[in-house]
């Protein structure tokens, strides 16, 4: 695990981080920053700003969460399942920036089967990102291995090779997450093979 302190975030998705912060402080809940955020805060180059807000956590601590946030929450929780995500998703309105909690993810995709294990996660790979604007408290990011294996899977050339070239830096930081990552969940050989040259494996 490493600890950052970057001043790469403003604007909405900051004030929206602050204040679920301060609003799930008590909670044993763990969540996780991924999206567009999460890669700006671990020095990823994107295209443009972040506006919006995405959090990962596993299925008891999204129902806890949702409840904490409800004051903010556009919808009301509920089962999603598309041809190849499935999920327990709310949405929010939070700091003016949208806000969407993603509880229970997991991707199947062409014989691949990928489970977002949030509570795993946190305990072992996690990064922090350390602000004022959250009090001083860490918060936890998805780790770079996780959002590489996730925009392959869904297609996103422009963000995995983005998220490659900040990875291959120090492959040696990513290479174990991704190797944990591809034992714990279901990968034909030749998705296993490019997800590691993507960020410096071979």
């Amino acid at each position: 695990m490493s600890t950052m302190e970057m001043d790469k975030l403003s604007g909405p998705p900051r004030d929206a981080l602050a204040e679920i912060r301060a609003r799930t402080s008590t909670l044993p809940a763990i969540w996780l920053v991924g999206g567009s955020t999460g890669l700006l805060l671990q020095g990823v180059r994107l295209s443009s700003p972040p506006r919006d807000l995405d959090i990962y956590a596993d299925r008891p601590d999204a129902e806890a969460l949702h409840q904490a946030l409800k004051e903010r929450s556009t919808d009301e929780q509920a089962e999603s399942q598309t041809p190849i995500y499935q999920s327990v998703l709310s949405h929010y309105e939070i700091g003016g920036a949208k806000v969407e909690l993603v509880g229970a993810f997991e991707v199947n995709a062409l014989g691949r089967r990928y489970v977002v294990e949030a509570g795993f996660l946190e305990n072992t790979y996690s990064p922090i990102w350390e602000s004022e604007f959250t009090g001083g408290q860490g918060i936890r990011l998805m780790p770079l291995a996780h959002e590489s294996l996730f925009n392959m899977l869904r297609g996103r050339s422009d963000r995995y090779e983005a998220i490659g070239q900040v990875c291959r830096e120090h492959p040696e930081r990513h290479l174990p997450v991704l190797e944990t990552l591809l034992a714990r969940n279901r990968f034909t050989r030749e998705a296993a093979d490019l997800a590691r040259r993507l960020i410096g494996g071979k």
